[in-house]
Order: C-alpha cells, then sequence, then structure tokens
C-alpha cells in the first residue's frame, strides 16, 4: 500500500507542484515559528575597541620611550594639533548636545556610550601628561585616535537614536 502511494507522489510530482499556497498560509505558519533572539555582542566589539586603544597607546608610548630620544615638541606640531583638538572637540560637543536634546525627549539613550566616553576621557588626560613630559608625534597621533574614537562612538549612539526614532515613527503609522 505505501509503495503504491510513494509511486503515485513520484509519478504525479508536477500536479502537485502547479499551484502555490495564499500568503495567508506562509504568514501563519510564519507566526507559529519561534521568534530567534538577536543576540547582541555590540559590548564585546566595545570592549575590544577600548583594549586595542589602550594597548595601542600603550604600546606607542613605550616604544617612544624606549626606541627613540626626547626632543622637544615643535611649535607648528603643537599650533596644528591645537586646531585639530579644537575641531574635534566643537565635534564632539555638537554631538553630545544632539544625544542629550534627543535623551531629554526619550528614555531610550544607552548609558554605555557615556561610560566608554568617560574611559576615553581619563586616557586622554595621561595622554596630554605625557605629552607634556614626552612631546613626539606619537603621542599627538595617539590624542587625535581618541578623539576619533570618541566621534565614532557619539555617530554610533547618534545612529541607534535615529533608529529608534524611526522605529517609533513606523510603529505610530502602523497604528494609526
Amino acid at each position: 500500500m505505501k509503495d503504491r502511494l510513494d509511486d503515485f507522489i513520484k509519478d504525479n510530482r508536477d500536479e502537485f507542484n502547479d499551484q502555490e499556497p495564499s500568503h495567508r498560509v506562509w504568514e501563519a505558519v510564519e507566526a507559529q515559528l519561534p521568534l530567534k533572539k538577536q543576540r547582541n555582542y555590540q559590548w564585546i566589539w566595545k570592549a575590544a575597541a577600548i583594549v586595542f586603544f589602550l594597548s595601542s597607546v600603550y604600546l606607542l608610548i613605550r616604544l617612544e620611550a624606549v626606541d627613540q630620544p626626547r626632543y622637544v615638541a615643535d611649535n607648528s606640531l603643537t599650533k596644528e594639533f591645537k586646531s585639530v583638538e579644537s575641531f574635534y572637540f566643537q565635534e564632539i560637543s555638537e554631538k553630545k548636545g544632539l544625544i542629550y536634546d534627543f535623551e531629554s525627549k526619550s528614555s531610550s539613550v544607552d548609558d554605555d556610550f557615556e561610560q566608554d566616553l568617560k574611559k576615553l576621557d581619563a586616557m586622554y588626560e595621561v595622554l596630554k601628561e605625557e605629552l607634556m613630559q614626552n612631546p613626539s608625534k606619537k603621542v599627538v597621533d595617539a590624542l587625535i585616535l581618541n578623539l576619533l574614537v570618541r566621534v565614532d562612538i557619539l555617530n554610533s549612539q547618534l545612529e541607534k537614536l535615529d533608529q529608534v526614532k524611526n522605529e517609533k515613527e513606523n510603529e505610530e503609522t502602523k497604528s494609526a
């Protein structure tokens, strides 16, 4: 009996596959499937970036102290750094303002980025002290890298906030 059924199905396979079920059937099947939890590995990437940054700065300072003699920072290097520093500080303060403005309207701001910024601020102060004691282009580059990482973290936070805002708007339009 089973063999006859198998033979019948094999012989008439094309006739079984000539029609597609409606979208409602697939939606019902999809609704019954268990939802996959999306794992958030972002904190691992943040921790790895901070560890990488701190170890890079440590190695840069260590190599500078061992391999190269100390020299006085050039006035042009200091002036160039000050202009770059002021540019990034202005950009950072603008982005922080946007984030805190959004925070006052909504409570969906991620507090992890503030901790990351505090750690970067502390490292920045250490690097500034190192620049005073051992002025070099590598320390200036590390300071600029610190500022770039801060801007990147703020940009990431702004993207998250924009995504949350768009999701809320989409929910409001769907419910309306």
